[in-house]
């Protein structure tokens, strides 16, 4: 099945791979944002289908849809618009320059402080959402694959994950993996994005999956 990176891009990009390896510009940086809110939203409705499942709905058929004439975006395109807002402020870097340190001294990128920004802003849909009534949207049928990501469970919490990756004693390459890999990249975005290959990726897999057991085993 064609990715909507490719089908709403008309075919510029085959991945997200491609699309986020441009700076951001005027041109692509809706197409970012959209693509960033999905892989949030897809994320954090695996354990919140009363508020996210809906918003993540709303968005496909926002996005199928929003060039018809007459046509209402549902409130799933606010998420679009966080994530749109966020990035616009970054125009000619890439998403992948650091963009700050973490509550633990840790480097996050552009990409990742997006992906909190809109993890936030969720917060706030889902308070907004206990005094809300909202159009159901889950009879859309036909529902196009968007972008898989390997986001960890706690979305507005990384300390967790910040002491693992910390624990863990990573190299800086291994931890770039295990980044890209949270974004939810598949290995060949990953050979793309650090421009390395699928052996060393393998390796170096396989070693912080070593060093996992190791630590959680003792």
């Amino acid at each position: 099945m064609e990715m909507l990176v490719t089908k709403f891009s008309n075919g510029k990009y085959r991945n997200e791979g491609e699309l986020f390896a441009e700076p951001i510009s005027d041109k692509n940086v809706k197409l970012m944002g959209e693509m960033i809110a999905l892989q949030a939203l897809r994320t954090v409705k695996k354990f919140d289908l009363k508020v996210a499942d809906r918003y993540y709905i709303g968005l496909i058929k926002d996005l199928h849809h929003m060039g018809e004439v007459d046509y209402i975006v549902s409130d799933g395109y606010d998420v679009a618009q966080t994530a749109i807002c966020f990035l616009y402020q970054f125009v000619g870097h890439t998403v992948h320059e650091i963009y700050g340190k973490d509550r633990r001294g840790k480097d996050i990128t552009i990409k990742i402080a997006c992906y909190r920004e809109v993890d936030n802003e969720l917060m706030r849909f889902r308070r907004k959402a206990e005094k809300t009534e909202y159009i159901d949207f889950t009879d859309y049928k036909a529902l196009p694959m968007d972008p898989v990501n390997c986001f960890e469970q706690e979305q507005t919490d990384y300390s967790k994950y910040d002491e693992l990756t910390e624990a863990l004693q990573l190299s800086a390459l291994e931890l770039a993996i295990l980044n890209c890999y949270m974004n939810g990249m598949v290995q060949s975005e990953v050979c793309v994005e650090l421009g390395i290959g699928r052996g060393t990726i393998n390796h170096r897999k396989a070693s912080i999956r070593k060093r996992y057991n190791v630590l959680i085993n003792h």
